[in-house]
């Protein structure tokens, strides 16, 4: 149906655009699951403003991450995502880098009120943002930021409520599987527009017949390796199981449709089914290695 004359459709609109630059849902799920974890670290007793500022920092993260992001390829975007909104011409770049900026202090601070041994991790994660947005996206070195990244989550929840123990050392390898899980299943459906010349990120390194059942190989070993750690610490089935069943699910479901052919439209669909997977698995392995 055609849009009706005089009428701005949704996404041309200046708010839906500083909205669209902060990449609400990605954000979200991340607080999500860092309010998830205090939860489960606080034996479902957290102080209540704790676990806020843990959903708000890590919200704020995402959101000055995204605005970076968006601000160092706008070139590059107006050819490959002219629907992002400095491609667009729906915001300013200097309104965008004050944007990233005012999240990323916000992050700190929230973070230091949260403790200095929080904020370390936070401060963490906000580095591997700042190197993947300005050294590494076009790199075979793209999956690292948010491997690293994605393993600093447990650890800053832990000490933002006081619940740091040895058995959350178990997040360095969970976690880096998880977050190049995650990498891969997020980039893949933007391989062929981020195929320009000098792109070498990692997808573009492999190239894509190969990249595509990296991913599935990836999401398996994460499983794996989520599963075994929780067997080694203590094994409650009834966290670890239904979450790991999904991911085997999910992931089995990919291979299979993908013998008909590779799409983007299935690439997509990978994207949001190995992303609430990765999240629900790293949920479940949580709640079963915690005393």
């Amino acid at each position: 149906m055609a849009e009706r004359a005089g009428r701005v459709p949704l996404r041309r609109r200046p708010a839906w655009a500083w909205l669209r630059l902060l990449r609400p849902v990605a954000g979200l799920s991340l607080a999500g699951v860092g309010v998830s974890f205090a939860f489960i670290l606080a034996e479902g007793a957290p102080v209540w403003d704790e676990a806020l500022r843990v959903g708000v920092a890590l919200f704020a993260v995402v959101a000055a991450a995204s605005a970076m992001n968006d601000g160092v390829d706008r070139w590059h975007d107006r050819d490959a995502h002219i629907w992002r909104p400095l491609a667009a011409d729906l915001m300013a770049p200097r309104n965008a880098a004050l944007l990233a900026g005012a999240f990323a202090v916000s992050a700190v601070v929230i973070g230091a009120s949260l403790g200095g041994r929080a904020l370390l991790p936070l401060l963490g994660g906000l580095a591997c943002a700042g190197v993947y947005n300005l050294q590494l996206r076009s790199t075979p070195f793209s999956w690292l930021p948010l491997s690293i990244g994605f393993a600093l989550v447990p650890p800053f929840v832990a000490e933002a409520v006081g619940a740091f123990d040895n058995y959350l050392w178990w997040s360095l390898p969970v976690g880096a599987l998880g977050g190049l899980a995650a990498h891969l299943a997020m980039k893949l459906p933007d391989y062929e527009r981020d195929d320009v010349v000098g792109a070498q990120g990692v997808m573009h390194w492999m190239t894509i017949d190969y990249a595509v059942p990296m991913s599935w190989g990836l999401m398996s070993a994460y499983l794996v390796v989520a599963v075994v750690s929780a067997n080694i610490e203590r094994w409650r089935i009834e966290w670890v199981v239904p979450s790991a069943s999904v991911g085997i699910v999910v992931t089995l479901a990919m291979m299979t449709w993908s013998v008909f052919g590779v799409t983007e439209r299935k690439l997509v669909w990978q994207r949001w089914l190995f992303s609430l997977a990765i999240a629900g698995m790293a949920i479940g392995w949580l709640g079963s290695i915690v005393p």
